[in-house]
């Protein structure tokens, strides 16, 4: 399967006195992205174990602006490793522009230990799927 693209709309609430979309925003839609995807490969919520941000970087390139037009985020997995995986995004605007790349470290834990664990073959068959 590869690279997953997810259509985000923008929100006027999305936007700071300048008039574009706020830094923070742009987080806000790498987590939504981040949970469609582990919604769609049904390991968003499970009992046995729990999925944590450890990392989050991100690269402005180009500022979005209102519209009502999707923005999308394409996302795929880069690296898994024994308790955490590595994604890559690409935030798009309408156009197909990129406005920002980024990436995020997610780390398997055990729900009561809190501690890392080796990540569950069926996620990590999953997180295959959506690999590059």
């Amino acid at each position: 399967m590869g690279r997953v693209t997810i259509p985000l709309e923008r929100r006027f609430s999305d936007l700071d006195v300048l008039g574009h979309v706020n830094n923070v925003t742009y987080l806000d839609y790498l987590q939504e992205a981040r949970v469609r995807m582990l919604i769609n490969v049904g390991h968003m919520s499970v009992p046995e174990y729990s999925q944590v941000l450890a990392r989050q970087e991100i690269n402005f390139r180009k500022s979005l602006l209102l519209g009502i037009e999707p923005i999308s985020v394409e996302m795929w997995v880069t690296k898994i490793g024994n308790t955490s995986y590595t994604l890559e995004y690409r935030i798009l605007d309408h156009d197909g522009s990129l406005s920002a790349d980024a990436l995020s470290v997610m780390v398997c834990l055990d729900r009561i230990k809190q501690v890392p664990i080796p990540i569950p073959q069926s996620l990590r068959d999953a997180l295959q799927e959506v690999s590059e």
